[in-house]
């Protein structure tokens, strides 16, 4: 699982002043516990208001200045004593305009990376030197073009992976491609149900498990017997149908290690 670190309003504050890089504070407390450090974000101003812009952390020499990356257009910026906070979000965490305009048709999804996760080709093979998340959104713009997005942010070096790292975020997201589908059979029938999934990112090993409810409401999970078989596959097969079966629904749960179950619609089993 990879961490997203969300702590916002860390030791911010006191006033501060920006000269080519370098931030004169006023009343700050940086580098202190619990206060800025190296890799976080700092944002000048305020986002509800006067708001100059963020950058990252890169040193800091007294409780009362430090140095910044060139980021947001701060490279030569002047900036007079302002308010600011101090933040582990990622550096990019600014909405993505496309979203203030209205779309029809749009999915947002974000997953997470392990640093020990690694995608390899023929020619050349990349790792994370830490672990981050990956946004992916597809959406039509305003000329109802499709357009397939996608972002790769770190986390803050300074996410510890203790209580005040917020976000856990999944390595992977299931999408479920194909729901089950209600069918009609007869007494001593077969009726098959069938479920398909994928990934995203792609390569995450999925699991099911089958459940039926005779209410609708509680569902039980299901085991291979003389009338249940392909419990724990993509594929359900009920066979001797008999009468007592009638009106039961079926739905799969489906699993991959690093991210969230999902279950499917529930498909309705008619026995005449």
């Amino acid at each position: 699982m990879a961490l997203w670190g969300n702590n916002d309003s860390v030791g911010s504050g006191g006033t501060v002043s920006l000269s080519n890089l370098v931030v004169t504070g006023s009343g700050t407390t940086f580098g202190q516990a619990g206060a800025a450090s190296t890799g976080d974000v700092i944002r000048f101003g305020d986002r509800n208001g006067v708001f100059y812009g963020d950058a990252v952390i890169v040193g800091i020499a007294s409780t009362t200045q430090l140095t910044i990356d060139s980021t947001a257009g701060l490279s030569t910026a002047s900036i007079a004593s302002t308010t600011f906070s101090v933040s582990q979000l990622p550096k990019f965490t600014t909405l993505d305009p496309h979203f203030s305009q209205t779309h029809t048709n749009y999915e947002a999804s974000i997953y997470g990376a392990d640093a020990a996760e690694t995608e390899a080709s023929v020619y050349t093979s990349y790792s994370l030197t830490h672990a981050g998340w990956v946004g992916v959104t597809t959406y039509n713009d305003s000329s109802g073009n499709l357009r397939v997005k996608t972002e790769t942010l770190v986390a803050m070096s300074s996410i510890e992976k203790d209580a005040a790292d917020d976000a856990v975020l999944p390595d992977y997201v299931i999408r479920i491609l194909t729901q089950p589908v209600s069918v009609g059979v007869g007494t001593t029938a077969t009726a098959t149900f069938t479920v398909s999934a994928a990934t995203v990112p792609t390569g995450g090993s999925l699991t099911y498990q089958w459940q039926y409810s005779n209410t609708g409401v509680a569902y039980t999970n299901l085991t291979n017997n003389t009338v249940y078989s392909g419990t724990t596959t993509a594929g359900l097969a009920v066979t001797n149908t008999n009468a007592s079966l009638n009106g039961y629904k079926y739905r799969a749960v489906i699993s991959v290690t690093g991210g969230d179950s999902v279950t499917s619609n529930a498909a309705t089993m008619t026995v005449s």
